[in-house]
């Protein structure tokens, strides 16, 4: 389709959204109704639909009867597939026409005030050259430690995470278009010395790979709620063949002011979910220090390390797991026996007790009230990996 129909001069004040799909016409449905109920006090809201191909008639024609009454829709369904990546790409190069793009793939669904806030958000973060994009959605965990991810609340709307939001973000001309040129001179790469968690790396088929290794290499941002404005059905599809709610979190249902602070006044979170108030409060630089909290020890050493993980150094001090979020067991250096600061330029074992390892184990994974259910969750995952050897071994 040729998108110059939305070449206007009056987009440019407009925040579009663009709703993604491929052949999921359940997930389709679930979206634009969650979109078309949403609060929007204009009813000049461009939508655009676009479609990979799949041959899916009942999702082509449904979008095309979709009824929106917030002003312009524009279909487009491709006649030929472009697969996930080049889809998201084209999506994201409409930035062009438009103040900035909201991409919404379809196993999302938005908060009644998505809008509202991506306006303020846009207003606020648009044209910061440390901000790289906008999320709509709040992470309950840190997804590549699989451990839970609660940001330190300032009484500001937002705060900064070096992780790339794709499900429900935002982007301007300027925020797209400096990630584009970088992407052209880097695609070819295979990302394995890029400071970011190995889970990353290995993606083949995510867009996101590129936009992480962008920002961590160029020390850019995102900008995210610290109470989400999306939730994530996560139907079966290209990223997945079955679905879950296991990223499932609780959105805005209310309006409210909105409060959104400088970027340099922000709580801020690395790619690997440390915060970066730790360096102030150990009074120790980044050259200097390697922040760890999540035990996952995927970035090259320096004389300093603060980690849960229990490894063969000198440790300078140690912290309890008692406060949430972690880092404040740190800043407010509370004691303990699961947090250490170590020299790594002195090797020296620690012992590992059966008491940390519990106090680990409780804070990171259970709700104390519902401890007892572990075992037999573990055992239903346990017997569903069995399964799922058993039909790969079956195919071959």
């Amino acid at each position: 389709m040729d998108f110059k129909i939305v070449d206007k001069a009056d987009n440019k004040s407009k925040i579009a959204i663009i709703a993604v799909g491929y052949n999921r016409l359940r997930s389709m449905k679930r979206l634009l109704s969650s979109i078309a109920s949403a609060s929007y006090g204009s009813n000049d809201i461009p939508l655009i639909i676009s479609i990979d191909a799949s041959g899916d008639e009942q999702l082509y024609q449904f979008v095309k009867d979709f009824q929106w009454s917030h002003g312009e829709k524009i279909v487009n369904i491709e006649t030929k597939r472009l697969g996930l990546v080049s889809h998201i790409f084209q999506c994201c190069s409409l930035t062009k026409y438009f103040e900035a793009v909201i991409i919404l793939e379809d196993d999302l669904f938005v908060s009644p005030y998505f809008y509202d806030y991506t306006k303020a958000a846009v207003n606020t973060y648009g044209q910061d050259d440390l901000v790289a994009g906008i999320s709509l959605y709040t992470p309950q965990g840190y997804g590549y430690g699989h451990m839970p991810f609660i940001p330190l609340r300032d009484g500001s709307d937002t705060f900064l995470y070096q992780d790339v939001s794709t499900w429900g973000e935002c982007f301007t001309e300027k925020m797209w278009n400096r990630f584009y040129e970088w992407y052209k001179e880097n695609k070819e790469r295979d990302f394995m010395e890029a400071p970011m968690p190995s889970l990353i790396k290995k993606w083949s088929r995510a867009w996101s790979r590129y936009y992480n290794a962008y920002v961590v290499e160029n020390g850019l941002t995102f900008v995210y709620p610290f109470n989400s404005y999306t939730t994530n059905f996560s139907d079966a599809g290209e990223h997945g063949t079955t679905g879950t709610n296991a990223v499932q979190v609780p959105i805005v249902w209310n309006e409210c002011p909105f409060k959104m602070k400088k970027v340099t006044e922000m709580v801020s979170y690395d790619i690997f979910a440390n915060n970066e108030a730790i360096y102030n409060a150990l009074k120790l630089s980044k050259d200097d220090l390697r922040l760890d909290l999540y035990g996952m020890l995927e970035a090259p050493l320096k004389r300093y390390l603060l980690s849960t993980r229990v490894l063969p150094y000198k440790v300078i001090s140690s912290y309890g797991l008692a406060f949430r979020p972690i880092e404040l067991n740190v800043i407010k250096d509370i004691s303990g026996d699961n947090i250490f600061l170590y020299d790594t330029s002195v090797l020296e074992k620690k012992k590992y007790d059966e008491k940390q390892k519990k106090n680990e184990l409780l804070w990171y994974y259970l709700h104390p009230y519902y401890y007892k259910e572990l075992l037999p969750y573990a055992m239903y995952r346990y017997k569903l990996s069995i399964k799922r050897h058993i039909k790969q071994w079956l195919k071959k």
